[in-house]
């Protein structure tokens, strides 16, 4: 699959000079109202999803052109333009000088009426020896006068003998002229809409390859987001019914059935028509439209549509599907990107947390996901790699794609640490900085039970020791807290998971905070499991959940185990932690903690105890 790898947009609604933004797997797109969030997503919809232009969408400062340009990674991804020939983008010579599939297209915006672009591919041409739309013959002769024919093996392939086809005298054409040293360049190419020339070919070449964008937008009518859950059903029915139905048996069938009763109507009409305007009857069967799917609710007076229940109730439910393609196999994602406008819309801050897990899975699954987003909680968890921060600087829209400086995304989106928060200065001595609610769930637990079994004297609480959650390395919200801890010198200390999937591999997190400035084991830890999850007793699991049988390694992911168990609610799927951990005995914790010699968890109450002293 083709995988979109920068974004260009000049003259287009709120852009004026030329922008470009990176696409990564996941990108959040941050900014104040009216900043422009939703332009990049509106840009995409226009190109790929060809929607109708508007000349409002010019710029108010754009003389004529209104331009989005797309570049894709092409991974030599098989194409056919002529006919039975399999080629790639990079074969044809269709990628830009640094190898991406670039294409751009144009809106006249000072037209009225339907304006249609013009459409351009860059590639790779020599000029008055270009050959990339010769036909046939034309193709045959350039190899002729230049000499080709002659030469053993560059007419023929040598490994068979055999005559090369089209795709290959134009790779061998290619290799020679930059081997002779013939000048060559990179061209912008107009593609036709319409006709059957090679182009033609290359632009439904490029057509059939690029990918699905499913556009949610914010103020739309949910009805048109649950049009995308039938068509993902509707493709998956149709591709069931092409592999493993007999349709033309069935539809042999029911031809012979209509066949009578046709030919009688056919009869009558003609008998009464000219004969040079004779009618014929047609049986035509569309499998694709075969299936339609629907979801109703019980609410304990009978079952209710999802189109009658609330928009806060019928996002849920598409949270549902998109959990479901992220746990898909990856031979079955399909090359989709998504875009949510301001996903957050009708839903309670706890919801949202659970929406944003529910959109970066997506994107760990394979699809590419692009969402704008003023919600504090929502950004608050993204890593800053993720970001896009759009802003007006003199007037001029502006993309930041490589966020170091947090505090402005803060100040935009009023992101701050909570009152709460802030009132505990007075009293606490020491802050353990973790990752998330179930790190101050199992470390307190932790805390409590080796005091009340004599392996420490004294529990957090005793020690003047919060535990609080900041997020993962690089959060923003993380470091906004790491800068208001700096600023009021208190002491704190940072326990992160160390996130390896083996022993010997190098922690992603602890390289982090070092790059950062921090010194492991004098301000930092990391786990030596993968994370805290790894930590808790099999044993105890499997008394707490008995028939769970959830086994798993020091380098597991048991949050994965977890959710995929067929006991995934009483575990607590994902939240497996933060449900079971607080039950597991001094025993069971003991048994995970301590190795013979050291044990991990009083290692860490040493250094948070040396620091609330």
């Amino acid at each position: 699959m083709i995988k979109l790898e920068k974004i260009a947009i000049s003259g287009f609604k709120g852009i004026s000079e030329r922008v470009e933004i990176p696409a990564k797997d996941f990108n959040v797109i941050v900014g104040k109202n009216d900043a422009g969030k939703s332009t990049v997503l509106k840009a995409l919809d226009l190109f790929i999803n060809s929607k109708q232009y508007q000349a409002e969408y010019l710029n108010n400062t754009t003389e004529q052109f209104s331009v989005i340009e797309l570049y894709f990674c092409p991974n030599h991804t098989q194409i056919v333009i002529d006919e039975n020939t399999t080629t790639t983008f990079e074969a044809e010579g269709l990628v830009n000088s640094d190898g991406y599939l670039h294409l751009k297209k144009r809106w006249d915006g000072t037209k009225s009426g339907k304006i249609s672009p013009e459409y351009f591919v860059e590639r790779l041409s020599f000029g008055e020896l270009d050959f990339f739309s010769l036909t046939e013959a034309k193709l045959i002769k350039l190899c002729r006068d230049n000499g080709l024919e002659a030469e053993p093996g560059l007419m023929t392939n040598p490994d068979t003998g055999e005559a090369h086809n089209n795709a290959e005298k134009r790779n061998r054409l290619r290799e020679f002229f930059i081997a002779r040293g013939d000048e060559s360049s990179y061209i912008s190419e107009k593609l036709p809409t319409s006709g059957t020339s090679r182009l033609k070919k290359t632009e439904s070449a490029i057509k059939s390859c690029l990918p699905r964008f499913e556009y949610f937008v914010a103020d739309a009518p949910l009805s048109e987001s649950d049009s995308t859950i039938q068509k993902y059903f509707k493709d998956m029915a149709f591709k069931v019914i092409q592999e493993q139905v007999d349709t033309e048996e069935l539809e042999d069938k029911v031809k012979g059935h209509l066949q009578t009763v046709l030919s009688a109507i056919t009869s009558k009409i003609n008998a009464v028509v000219p004969e040079s305007e004779q009618v014929h009857a047609n049986v035509e069967f569309d499998w694709s439209k075969l299936i339609t799917t629907t979801f109703d609710s019980d609410n304990g007076n009978g079952s209710v549509p999802l189109s009658a229940r609330g928009d806060g109730f019928r996002r849920i439910t598409m949270m549902a599907y998109f959990e479901y393609l992220a746990e898909q196999n990856s031979s079955e994602i399909q090359n989709i990107i998504f875009g949510f406008e301001e996903p957050e819309t009708f839903l309670h801050p706890s919801a949202q947390e659970n929406l944003f897990e529910k959109l970066n899975d997506i994107s760990v699954s394979g699809y590419q996901v692009f969402l704008t987003t003023h919600s504090p909680v929502i950004v608050s968890k993204t890593q800053k790699s993720d970001l896009h921060r759009v802003y007006k600087e003199a007037g001029s829209y502006t993309c930041d794609s490589s966020v170091n400086d947090h505090s402005g995304i803060a100040s935009d989106l009023g992101i701050t640490i909570d009152n709460q928060f802030i009132s505990l200065f007075d009293n606490t001595k020491c802050f353990l900085l973790v990752e998330g609610i179930d790190d101050c769930v199992a470390f307190d637990h932790l805390a409590n039970t080796y005091k009340d079994n004599g392996i420490v004297e004294q529990n957090f609480a005793d020690l003047g020791v919060v535990t609080i959650p900041v997020g993962g390395c690089g959060s923003i919200k993380h470091w906004v807290t790491l800068d208001l801890l700096q600023t009021l010198n208190k002491p704190f200390f940072i326990f992160l998971d160390s996130d390896k999937t083996s022993e010997d591999e190098a922690s992603p997190n602890a390289e982090k905070l070092a790059e950062y400035g921090f010194v492991e084991g004098e301000n930092f830890t990391v786990s030596k499991k993968r994370e805290i999850e790894n930590y808790m007793s099999s044993a105890g699991i499997e008394r707490l959940v008995p028939g769970a049988n959830l086994v798993f390694t020091d380098w597991c992911d048991v949050k994965a185990l977890s959710k995929s168990n067929g006991l995934a609610g009483a575990l607590g799927g994902k939240k497996i932690a933060n449900k079971l951990f607080s039950s597991l005995t001094f025993e069971e914790l003991r048994e995970t903690f301590f190795n013979g010699e050291v044990d991990e968890f009083v290692e860490l109450h040493m250094k948070v105890s040396a620091l609330a002293d």
